[in-house]
């Protein structure tokens, strides 16, 4: 099943991001609670409006951090989280999350870990109560960054009873792709895209490390979500009928290795 992110087309109502996954011959979405057009009154008939082509929902992430030192900011990412699993759970499908970050640029302490522990607590049991099956996502490889590295990803995922979203972006700068395939049986989703010399999501068909961990998937036997995870801003201006044609050549690509 492909999918792609509906942030890459935020600035359009979910009417026309839906239009765009017929048009560029797509699965699905992956629904970002944040999508604008959702996000500004959360009504929840805009998701629903779409029911049949949102295939899994992204958590809320920005401006947010469970590890905040400002406990404040911790409450209302718990909060707005809480109600994303609920979305997910009205309509029937799983939930990337990403880990906290110290609030700081230098290495997680003892209290973040313990309150990101806290913040996976929770959220796994409220998912549990609300049968919705929630997927833990590798983050970026930043020296505060909670679950970065594949051994933190794995433990976490089996300890709090999560899959897993494999960003083929993250583990790649981080230097441990290869290693996912280890994990396969708890992995779900796997979001594709390149990177530019700033680390922004763009294509990934011009990437051969890309392609090759993709072929590695492939032969392993992975059948689950793919999700192209574009960001217009390592594009410059895009207007929606070139969007569309951007998803239309990573769906394309994406087909070359796994329906091959």
């Amino acid at each position: 099943m492909i999918l792609f992110s509906s942030m890459f087309l935020y600035e359009y109502p979910v009417e026309k991001i839906a239009r765009a996954c017929r048009l560029a011959g797509y699965d699905g979405i992956e629904f970002w609670i944040e999508t604008p057009h959702y996000w500004i009154d959360m009504d929840y008939g805009k998701a629903e409006s779409i029911r049949e082509w949102v295939k899994s929902v992204h958590c809320a992430v920005l401006d947010l951090n469970p590890c905040s030192v400002n406990h404040e900011v911790a409450e209302v990412t718990l909060k707005t989280n809480l109600h994303a699993v609920s979305v997910a759970a009205k309509l029937g499908v799983s939930m990337t999350i990403h880990a906290g970050k110290r609030s700081a640029a230098r290495e997680p302490v003892r209290e973040d870990y313990e309150a990101n522990e806290r913040y996976f607590r929770i959220l796994s049991r409220y998912a549990e109560i609300k049968g919705t099956r929630l997927l833990l996502e590798n983050s970026e490889p930043r020296i505060n960054y909670l679950c970065r590295d594949f051994d933190e990803v794995l433990e976490c995922a089996e300890r709090f009873g999560f899959g897993i979203t494999f960003d083929v972006n993250h583990a790649l700068k981080n230097g441990d792709a290869d290693r996912y395939v280890q994990a396969l049986d708890l992995i779900e989703n796997v979001h594709v895209s390149g990177y530019d010399e700033r680390g922004r999501h763009v294509a990934a068909r011009n990437n051969g490390k890309v392609r090759d961990v993709l072929a590695m998937l492939k032969d392993a036997g992975y059948e689950g979500m793919v999700t192209v995870e574009l960001d217009d801003l390592g594009y410059g201006y895009m207007d929606y009928g070139k969007k569309v044609d951007e998803l239309r050549k990573e769906r394309e690509f994406i087909e070359k290795i796994f329906r091959r």
